[in-house]
Formats: C-alpha cells, structure tokens, sequence
C-alpha cells in the first residue's frame, strides 16, 4: 500500500496479535496480567467482531466469478478455523492468568451498558475528529439492524 491507501498507526495501534484474539489471550500472550492494573481482567467479549478481513470492492468486482469464489471460500475456512483456535487458546489463556495472580471477572457480573456509556462518546469524538462518522454509523447499524 502506499499514499492514502495506507493504514494509519501508531503507538497505540494494537498489533494483529491484539485484535485477533479475547481479552485473557491478548493478556496473557503480552503478560499484561502480571501488572499491577493488568491483574483485574473483564470478559466483555467487546473484540468479538474485530476478526475480519478487507478487500476492495473495486478491485474484487474486477476479479472473475471463479476467483470471487476462491476468495469467499477461503475467508469462510479461515473464519472458522480462526475461531476454533481462538476458542481452544481461551480456557488455557483464562487459566494461566488466574494461575499467576490476575482475577477475571465473568461476563455475566459484567454491566456491559456501563461500559457503552463511557466508551460511545468516546467512539462519537473519535469518529468526529477523523471524519469517520459514517463509518460509526455504519459500524453500529450493522451491529444493532433495525
């Protein structure tokens, strides 16, 4: 990629590691867990939908049906191989953080409505500053379809 196609990161950017996985894995794998803020861990399940891949539409209307079809295919096996994994990886993760020291709040104590009241002006500030409000919207429809 190069000029504007390129994907704007810094420091804070998560790595693919980061957004590929639940939170006790990402923690775990980054060790996260053995400080002293990391050792309170929520199962939110916010990063659910982060696992996707992105593809210009221009360019796989360009392709034939053929190589549509190859494209699809294999998104749909990796979506389900990934998943596989991440839930295989999730139980040892979860363990391994309790074994040294962290304590994981279950999803189910969690007040997930709590943790959208803080994060969704976050989200519209966000989306505002970078001209990305269409996107939110789009993001948050297809969350929540009417």
């Amino acid at each position: 990629m190069s000029g504007s196609d390129e994907i704007p990161t810094n420091d804070t950017t998560p790595s693919a590691k980061d957004i590929g996985t639940p939170n006790a894995t990402n923690l775990m794998l980054k060790e996260h867990h053995k400080t002293d803020n990391g050792k309170f861990i929520s199962e939110t399940h916010h990063d659910y939908t982060t696992r996707l891949l992105l593809m210009s539409g221009s360019e796989f209307d360009k392709l034939t049906p053929e190589q549509q079809g190859w494209i699809t295919e294999a998104v749909e096996a990796a979506t389900l191989e990934e998943r596989i994994k991440t839930y295989e990886l999730l139980e040892e993760s979860k363990a391994k953080v309790i074994a040294d020291g962290a304590t994981v709040v279950p999803f189910e104590e969690i007040d997930i409505d709590a943790f959208k009241a803080i994060a969704i002006p976050i989200q519209d500030q966000f989306a505002a500053d970078n001209n990305m409000v269409e996107y939110l919207e789009l993001i948050r429809n297809s969350a929540n379809p009417q």
